[in-house]
């Protein structure tokens, strides 16, 4: 199992930027791996969303999402997956005024099959800041 928290301060409103992470069917546009987001239900607060991910090799999974649009955060927990046990997180937002986010964001991972610790949790730990770039880039694109 891998866990990782990273804190990353950005250059986006902080609206924009839950945007950004509430539009899951954009996600294969613009964060790397992606290959497929089926939005299966979308409802106030909350979504299910099917991925087709490459986590060192190709991965499906479901997730639900819990959205709390006034506090700009995001949960999300693993519904089903052909290679996750686990797979919950959360995202929190918050202005620092003049365009600038503080962006948290936390995830626990464990696949069903034997990954070494180290390996996962570096896998983790390396991509959050570039998959982070990517938000905060795809944000300053929304209206």
């Amino acid at each position: 199992m891998a866990q990782a928290e990273h804190k990353q301060v950005v250059a986006v409103d902080r609206e924009k930027f839950f945007k950004a992470i509430t539009k899951y069917e954009d996600y294969p546009s613009f964060v790397d791996g992606c290959n497929g987001v089926e939005v299966e239900r979308k409802g106030p607060g909350e979504a299910r969303t099917h991925y087709k991910m490459n986590i060192m090799r190709d991965v499906n999974y479901t997730l639900d999402h819990k959205e709390f649009p006034e506090q700009c955060k995001m949960e999300w927990a693993l519904v089903k997956s052909d290679m996750l046990k686990k797979n919950v997180g959360r995202w929190e937002l918050t202005s620092l005024g003049e365009g600038k986010t503080e962006v948290k964001y936390s995830i626990e991972i464990e696949f069903n099959i034997p990954v070494p610790g180290f390996i996962l949790n570096q896998l983790v730990k390396s991509s959050i800041p570039s998959m982070i770039k990517s938000f905060e880039k795809r944000a300053k694109t929304l209206a």
